[in-house]
């Protein structure tokens, strides 16, 4: 986490040159050690030393701002990510000049860059494409407040803010919304990949990274040589966060995902020391410790074996423990009640982050959608090629062969008829009537507007990308070792986005490209293993070990008062001990975060509104 705030302002309007002042002065005098790191017309930036060390800050000459975060570029001598010591003169005037997009295009890492563009009277604040650093914005009396943790607004003292009940209901209703809007009205997400710009009175935010623009690049369109980039550039991206973080806490879960990045790292070149976690769901079906055991071995590391109901057997009053955040979040409901775990344990072995797997199904592709056929006949026509195809997708997606020719035959227009279309049909759980009124468009991520050109089953990898990279959002202060996902690197993202989806589930194999390029890398058992890791069992008995909690928390919380749920729909399962289906779990995980969060986050407010 880089704890952050930045001020934006017009710097020929007096009136927000005095309200940029005031809130200055109230930074410098704040109790917390704000150092100021860049001040002049227009921008004040000031952040805290972060604990993270992978994060650092790099003031750029010429007053033309700061990046917060961690920088690499490619090396022209060959594929190696060299880290950036500094921004220099030439490099500078050319992100302002382009507006960020020579950051964009040159660089990678994970930041937040606050720049100014002195001559043309505007600032920018971007928002690299790994999410990594959070970042939303305010506004107040014409000043634009940027910042990485809502607590962090403290010492300015604006006013309250309100509770956003269509944003609630909304996340309700599908939890894994990655949108602008947040739980307070007042408050907006900068997602990963955007600019904000501040330009005179005006704000203006859109995508400056867009994973549909890298498709346009050209196609990776050959096996072999699509196997050699995805092996080189996820080699080179763990090598270059190697050398940043060391020693290792590294959560092995058995999966492919984990074990492709601990065989990464035995290679790496940096050899940080490593020291591998695997936290094991009671049921024996759900036990991945065998998995996690082989791969510890293959990497030659230490494997740290915790059982998950060590900390996180049942919901109760931690929820309400928490920090403020602008909004609620399901993983942040477990990580939660394992924070003080991961604590201990990255304390314990000197660590000071802890790796994961995710994003692995996201880039490499995991899934069981035939669209890949479709995509070979927008791509390559009516060639040889799409039998195959055709037959990789039937065997991925268990359908008959004639249906999948037939979609892949399929124009745009009757693709998109056949499906219907709508995303937003109010299910189990939330109240039609609290849910926005086009929540179609109100759920939907902005890289999910219209692209006909670029292929259906390209078009779900990146629905599936923008989920994830807007996912990671750190629990500020109570997490020591925060999470860091090295497979959401630029570099790496980049390649599995021109790469086509019938080539990375080449055979008929989720993950099938994945699979081939770091069969050296995994063991063999995991590296042909079909099924996947689930805590949906884990999950139910947390939530079986929790009924009263749950039950107090919901059927006589805010959002119930609210008109948000709909109680005849909980009571059966939380009163009656009605069994849980799988599909009521996100809307039910979603209903107690939302509830947490309005109880600890939005409680000042939160009664009025009701």
């Amino acid at each position: 986490m880089y704890h952050f705030v930045a001020l934006l302002w017009n710097a020929e309007d007096p009136l927000a040159r005095d309200a940029a002042a005031q809130l200055h002065r109230k930074l410098r005098h704040s109790a917390h050690p704000w150092a100021c790191e860049f001040s002049a017309e227009g921008m004040s930036v000031f952040a805290l030393s972060p604990c993270d060390p992978g994060l650092r800050c790099y003031v750029l000459p010429g007053d033309a701002g700061v990046v917060l975060g961690r920088l690499f570029t490619a090396d022209p001598a060959g594929a190696r990510f060299a880290q950036v010591e500094r921004i220099d003169g030439d490099a500078t005037r050319e992100i302002i000049r382009t507006g960020g997009m020579h950051l964009i295009r040159n660089m990678w890492g994970g930041y937040v860059a606050l720049l100014r563009d002195g001559e043309g009277h505007c600032a920018y604040a971007i928002r690299d494409c790994s999410g990594k650093i959070p970042c939303y914005h305010t506004r107040f009396r014409d000043v634009t407040i940027l910042f990485a943790d809502v607590s962090d607004l403290a010492p300015l003292e604006l006013p309250a803010f309100t509770v956003n009940w269509q944003y609630l209901a909304a996340f309700i209703h599908s939890s894994q919304l990655q949108v602008r809007a947040c739980a307070f009205k007042e408050l907006t997400e900068v997602l990963a990949g955007e600019r904000v710009e501040v330009r005179g009175g005006l704000v203006r935010q859109a995508t400056l990274w867009d994973p549909r623009d890298i498709t346009r690049r050209g196609w990776i369109d050959d096996y072999e040589d699509a196997l050699a980039q995805l092996r080189e550039s996820a080699q080179s991206c763990i090598d270059a966060w190697a050398e940043v973080y060391d020693p290792i806490l590294h959560s092995l879960s058995g999966g492919f995902d984990s074990a492709v990045i601990l065989g990464l790292l035995s290679h790496s070149p940096a050899r940080p020391d490593v020291t591998c976690l695997n936290q094991f769901a009671a049921a024996a079906y759900d036990d991945e410790r065998r998995y996690a055991r082989l791969a510890a071995q293959h990497g030659g590391v230490r494997l740290l074996e915790i059982p998950m109901a060590a900390t996180a057997d049942r919901f109760d009053s931690r929820l309400l423990s928490g920090p403020r955040t602008p909004k609620p979040t399901l993983a942040g409901l477990f990580r939660q009640l394992e924070a003080g775990l991961i604590n201990d344990t990255a304390a314990r072995t000197g660590a000071r982050t802890l790796w994961t797997g995710q994003g692995g199904d996201h880039i490499f592709l995991q899934t069981t959608d035939p669209a890949s056929a479709g995509d070979y006949r927008a791509t390559r026509g009516l060639r040889p090629g799409l039998i195959a195809a055709v037959r990789d997708a039937a065997h991925l997606s268990r359908q008959p062969y004639w249906l999948v020719l037939k979609s892949a035959l399929q124009t745009e227009r009757r693709f998109a008829a056949r499906r219907g279309g709508g995303l937003a049909r109010a299910g189990w759980l939330v109240d039609p009537a609290a849910l926005p009124d086009d929540t179609d468009a109100y759920v939907s991520h902005p890289w999910a507007a219209a692209a006909p050109d670029v292929p259906r089953g390209k078009r779900l990898q990146i629905r599936f990308l923008a989920e994830v990279v807007n996912r990671h959002r750190p629990i500020p202060r109570l997490e020591r070792a925060p999470q860091h996902h090295p497979l959401l690197s630029q570099p790496l993202m980049e390649v599995c986005l021109r790469i086509p989806t019938y080539l990375l589930v080449r055979g008929g194999r989720e993950r099938g490209l994945a699979r081939d390029a770091f069969a050296d890398r995994v063991p063999a058992e995991i590296l042909h293993r079909r099924d996947k890791g689930s805590i949906v069992s884990h999950t139910t008995e947390m939530l079986r070990q929790s009924e009263g909690y749950v039950r107090e928390l919901l059927l006589e919380g805010t959002l119930a008062g609210a008109g948000l749920i709909v109680r005849g729909d909980l009571e059966p399962h939380i009163v009656h001990g009605q069994p849980f289906r799988e599909e009521h779990l996100p809307p039910l995980l979603a209903c107690i975060a939302a509830e947490a969060w309005v109880r600890t986050c939005g409680r000042s407010v939160a009664s009025a509104a009701a």
